[in-house]
């Protein structure tokens, strides 16, 4: 293949997070081919992002001081201006990319309206949108009722996502020439609710920077590890409850919890009322982001990882905990699962169900023999199936495939 000029546009480079990784980690495989990739964002701050992924790459973003004041009193009347800033912002930041890419590469959320806004000035580009998350305000509505059965929005809201849904698909959504997304899962909310088609190409770990630890069999004292940022669909009250289950079958289990979160978060709130509810304040620890350095130390220090998210998309932590050594415990929805094999390389478990999830540790904690096993052959899978470069590979053939079609059409 000959070397292509990629646009990479991105909303954030300003912050730490799977989108991030998995979008620079592309960037670094492509660019290791011999392809140019120029990337363009709205905000740039490589110290709070990943410095050694943007080593070398040149990054084009917005000023500071570009984004909008909201009415925070009227929610709806909030989410219009920040669309409308949004649509501002890409429109200024399209105006800034060079006039001879081969590809334009969108990832996730807002991105795609910069391609848009770019096609309309250069038309020989073909879009190909990365998708980590469907992008609409109905699968939003419909994701938090799946996570929370007393939640409910009124009719007015209900209506509103409606049109604005319609709006965001036949302004921007259809004239994206190609979707990727992480996982079958997300391939169904596609043809669902936009009636579009998308293909499925996985990412996977860094397997040369998480390495594998060997581990020994913990027994009844046995430290859980879950993360990602704290929000409804990660379900941790689940894995807190099973804590409890555990802790009253006489094992002695410590949960550690992964990710950002604020003291002011409703969620937060939530799940450290459930911890002192259950009296479970010495078992159950909420750690906050951490360095890369001291992410790998807590996959080493812990002795299962798991997955409890519902309604979740494909995420790399799962693969990067098994790469390390760790017996995952994964939720029949979360994207992650679709590839893996229960009692094979994995644990997979039921949404919602603190009981199944104590039940599946304590097999855990029980049989020596399934431990290492699931230890060894979930490394061993992530390695033989998953790497930046079969990702890269998949990626490139999507564009070859857009690249045709758009001369031939």
């Amino acid at each position: 293949m000959k070397p292509l000029k990629i646009a990479f546009i991105i909303r954030r480079l300003n912050v730490k997070g799977g989108t991030q990784r998995q979008a620079l980690s592309l960037v670094r495989e492509l660019r290791k081919r011999g392809h140019i990739v120029k990337a363009y964002t709205f905000l740039y701050s490589p110290e709070n992002c990943y410095p050694d992924l943007l080593e070398g790459l040149e990054v084009v973003s917005l000023e500071r001081g570009t984004s909008a004041k909201f009415f925070k009193a009227i929610p709806l009347i909030r989410h219009l201006e920040q669309v409308f800033n949004e649509n501002r912002l890409a429109k200024k930041l399209a105006l800034k990319m060079d006039k001879d890419f081969d590809v334009l590469n969108p990832h996730d959320q807002v991105s795609y309206k910069v391609a848009y806004y770019y096609k309309k000035r250069v038309k020989k580009a073909p879009s190909v949108w990365h998708m980590n998350d469907l992008p609409l305000l109905r699968w939003g509505y419909d994701k938090m009722r799946g996570v929370d059965d007393d939640f409910q929005q009124s009719v007015i809201k209900r209506i509103f996502y409606y049109l604005f849904d319609l709006y965001e698909i036949k302004k921007f959504l259809r004239h994206q020439d190609k979707i990727i997304v992480v996982d079958n899962f997300n391939v169904g909310l596609v043809k669902d609710y936009m009636g579009l088609e998308a293909e499925t190409v996985r990412s996977g770990p860094d397997i040369e920077h998480f390495t594998y630890t060997a581990r020994k069999h913990p027994g009844k004292d046995i430290k859980i590890l879950t993360s990602g940022i704290l929000m409804p669909h990660r379900r941790y009250q689940d894995t807190i409850s099973a804590v409890g289950i555990l802790a009253g079958w006489g094992y002695n289990p410590m949960l550690t919890i992964l990710g950002a979160y604020q003291d002011s978060d409703p969620y937060y709130k939530k799940l450290t009322r459930l911890v002192g509810e259950l009296g479970l304040e010495n078992r159950v620890s909420f750690v906050g982001r951490v360095t890369e350095k001291e992410l790998l130390r807590v996959y080493a220090e812990n002795d299962v990882y798991i997955f409890q998210h519902h309604l979740q998309s494909d995420g790399l932590s799962p693969f990067e905990a098994a790469v390390s050594g760790l017996p995952v415990v994964i939720s029949r929805t979360a994207g992650s699962h679709e590839t893996l094999t229960d009692h094979e390389n994995a644990l997979l478990i039921n949404p919602k169900d603190p009981e199944d999830i104590a039940g599946r540790i304590k097999e855990l904690a029980d049989n020596p023999e399934l431990y290492l096993k699931l230890s060894k052959s979930g490394a061993e899978f992530v390695k033989n199936n998953f790497s930046w470069e079969k990702y890269a590979d998949g990626v490139l053939k999507e564009f070859q495939s857009a690249l045709s079609d758009y001369s031939s059409g």
